[in-house]
């Protein structure tokens, strides 16, 4: 009796420090990666989709902490490197998704919405209702960014004429000095800019027809650790 009681306690001291070991490693901030696109995340990473994406996981019993980068590293470093387990706020994309065959990331549920369109100059606006309507301009465009998916396509085909640049406010200075015809931008994304662009704001407007309304994911990092926070995510909506 003496030699079970010792097992016993042995066995219970086991599962105690494991316990503890568990909780503290559940206790660790979840780390994800973002870039600068106010007003979903500003500068300091704060902002609307940050504000949401910590509701949510704070709402699973789950501390996160999140980081700025330029865009290409966010996502890089989210695909690639196990201490930060996903990157938002991001578009879907089958070819990325590997929950369909692809072999980036693994989608959350939206979070928020983000309406796409151009930014064109007040007196010379482009006139479009069909994608083949764009090939008679120079449309700006962010590296790295999706667009939509046909857009996309056709600048992939060489069917669309396009500069790229690396930030949003770069385009919006091109077409209000006519470098280019429009941009392609998030309407939220040109007010918030164009608020601090007061002879732009003049001059620039948001074409009436949209693009895309794309939902905005997290984009989480394609391993056990990142489905499970993943499946965390979607859980506390």
């Amino acid at each position: 009796m003496k030699l079970i009681g010792k097992t016993l306690t042995l066995a219970a001291a086991v599962v105690c420090t494991a316990s503890l070991m568990a909780s503290k490693t559940m206790a660790e901030p979840v780390q994800l990666t973002t870039l600068e696109w106010p007003p979903y995340v500003n500068s300091d990473g704060s902002g609307t989709s940050t504000d949401r994406v910590i509701e949510i996981l704070s709402g699973a019993g789950i501390e996160t902490t999140v980081q700025v980068f330029p865009w290409n590293r966010a996502v890089n470093l989210a695909a690639k490197d196990p201490a930060w387990l996903g990157v938002y706020p991001e578009y879907y994309s089958e070819a990325d998704d590997a929950d369909k065959g692809g072999d980036r990331c693994l989608y959350s549920k939206s979070f928020g919405t983000s309406p796409v369109g151009f930014a064109q100059r007040i007196d010379a606006p482009i006139t479009w209702s069909d994608h083949a309507d764009l090939t008679s301009y120079t449309i700006g465009v962010v590296s790295g960014y999706l667009n939509e998916a046909r857009f996309d396509a056709m600048v992939a085909n060489g069917e669309l004429q396009t500069q790229e640049v690396t930030a949003d406010d770069a385009n919006l200075k091109k077409v209000a000095a006519g470098r280019i015809d429009a941009a392609v931008i998030d309407r939220e994304v040109m007010a918030h800019l164009l608020a601090d662009m007061p002879a732009l704001a003049e001059r620039l407007e948001f074409n009436p027809v949209p693009l895309a309304e794309h939902g905005l994911h997290i984009c989480f990092e394609n391993s056990d650790a990142g489905r499970a926070l993943r499946d965390q995510f979607n859980a506390a909506f």
